[in-house]
């Protein structure tokens, strides 16, 4: 589950497979938008096929980011010129 504090613009999401629209359950997309306060958070959430949904930030759960490729983490840490 996405707690409100910690949702963010940009973080990867699913919706999860307890959401009460079936058809929506185990959507992935993007947050675009956070409205309202901590108690009463909607989440605007973009989908690849260009919809856009709003959501409870507990009706949604983050999708980790892929680690990097090992080549990136080398030019990071500066060790490869």
């Amino acid at each position: 589950m996405v707690r409100p504090e910690e949702a963010r613009v940009g973080m990867k999401v699913r919706v999860r497979e307890s959401h009460r629209i079936a058809k929506r359950r185990g959507m992935v997309g993007g947050i675009v938008g956070r409205y309202g306060g901590e108690e009463y958070m909607a989440l605007d959430v973009r989908f690849p096929d260009g919809q856009h949904r709003l959501f409870w930030p507990g009706d949604l759960e983050e999708i980790s980011s892929p680690q990097p490729s090992w080549w990136r983490s080398l030019l990071r840490d500066g060790s490869a010129e």
